[in-house]
């Protein structure tokens, strides 16, 4: 059961999870290219300082991740708050005015497949409840989806920490390697950033349970352009 509760407090975050991950991922590699592209680009008459890496590296990964977690958290603030407004309107309306809902709602019933009779027999029941008549109103006549449920602190926590979680692989070369030379910096750099997507990718497969190959490689082939971009803008400019 505990095990189940888990995968489930996961599963409720896991869009941010995903969306923190690959953009702290790429966002992270993007500076290590910006560097190293630049210097293989002038046959290493440039050398990327790994100082300079890791102070660009580590201001942009806390910088961005505090900017995402927080932009997520005010994103779904403002997501409820609309929310709870439109209905506030539509729970006047329905009191207000029901014979007119029963008449939208029979509508929406027809559009769904319904035959006449059978859409007003529904309306007439949901009549006898408010709550989930507004429900049905919300999702249907407005197409929003209720998100009371939302921890606006939990879903910004949750791209913050994935952010700088997946987004530090990147950087580890320039920690442990300080010796090395530019280039292999790079290359290690490069598969730190591989290992980080296919991890993201094996996450992903764990959670949502779709095909192992097509989640790794999904998140592999999407995460690799936007690396190779990265890399190509670092080999067009000189620093």
């Amino acid at each position: 059961m505990s095990e189940t509760n888990t995968k489930s407090t996961v599963a409720a975050y896991f869009k941010e999870v995903i969306y923190g991950g690959i953009d702290g991922i790429i966002t992270t590699f993007a500076v290590v290219s910006g560097f190293s592209g630049a210097a293989l680009s002038n046959d290493a008459t440039v050398q990327a300082s790994f100082v300079i890496v890791l102070l660009f590296g580590l201001a942009n990964l806390f910088a961005d991740a505090v900017s995402m977690g927080l932009g997520n958290f005010l994103s779904v603030r403002a997501e409820k708050d609309l929310y709870n407004v439109q209905r506030i309107k539509e729970r006047e309306l329905i009191r207000r005015d029901p014979e007119l809902e029963v008449d939208e709602t029979v509508e929406i019933m027809i559009g769904k497949g319904f035959s006449e009779n059978d859409a007003r027999t529904l309306a007439a029941i949901y009549r006898h409840n408010e709550e989930y008549w507004l429900d049905f109103m919300m999702n249907n006549e407005y197409e929003m989806s209720d998100p009371r449920g939302d921890n606006p602190a939990l879903t910004g926590f949750s791209t913050f920490a994935a952010f700088l979680v997946f987004g530090s692989i990147p950087l580890l070369p320039f920690f442990f390697l300080s010796d090395a030379s530019s280039s292999a910096l790079f290359q290690v750099s490069a598969v730190g950033t591989m290992i980080a997507l296919i991890l993201l990718g094996l996450l992903k497969w764990r959670v949502v349970g779709t095909s192992l190959w097509r989640s790794v490689l999904e998140v592999v082939l999407v995460g690799s352009v936007a690396a190779v971009i990265a890399f190509m803008v670092g080999t067009f400019f000189s620093i």
